[in-house]
């Protein structure tokens, strides 16, 4: 499969469980895999609760709790950027389904939206094939 210049596709699998990623990525200010969304979350969990317990799986560069534009009120979930997909990894291990402030959070890799395209890593699955265009097409009518 042909990757466009910059892009890499790898597969992590975390050493104490059974969950593996295929993701693929354009190369960012930091290493692939390495941002997480947490969901779940109450309304009153803000950044610096958030960094304050996920710090303790390595260095976090940024925290963003997601919040309604109009209210400013939490959407009960955020994205902890780590410095490294390692850490990152360990976080998701260690924190997936583990209660804080009184609910059951859900921790995974973050994907991008199309604004973020090359930014931040992608999960996906199999290739999907293209179809081609209508330039692209050949020309299937019969010769009479």
């Amino acid at each position: 499969m042909l990757m466009p210049k910059g892009v890499s596709t790898v597969v992590l699998q975390p050493a104490n469980g059974p969950k593996s990623f295929k993701i693929q990525a354009s190369f960012s200010k930091y290493p692939l895999a390495s941002k997480i969304m947490v969901r779940n979350l109450s309304y009153s969990t803000d950044e610096s609760c958030l960094e304050k317990i996920f710090s303790n799986f390595g260095q976090v560069a940024e925290v963003k709790v997601v919040k309604d534009e109009m209210t400013q009120r939490s959407k009960g979930y955020a994205f902890i950027q780590y410095t490294s997909q390692e850490n990152a990894m360990l976080a998701l291990d260690s924190m997936d389904h583990k209660y804080l402030n009184g609910r059951v959070i859900s921790v995974e890799l973050a994907k991008p939206t199309n604004k973020d395209f090359g930014r931040y890593p992608k999960s996906c699955g199999p290739p999907v094939e293209r179809l081609p265009s209508e330039d692209e097409a050949p020309d299937l009518k019969e010769n009479s």
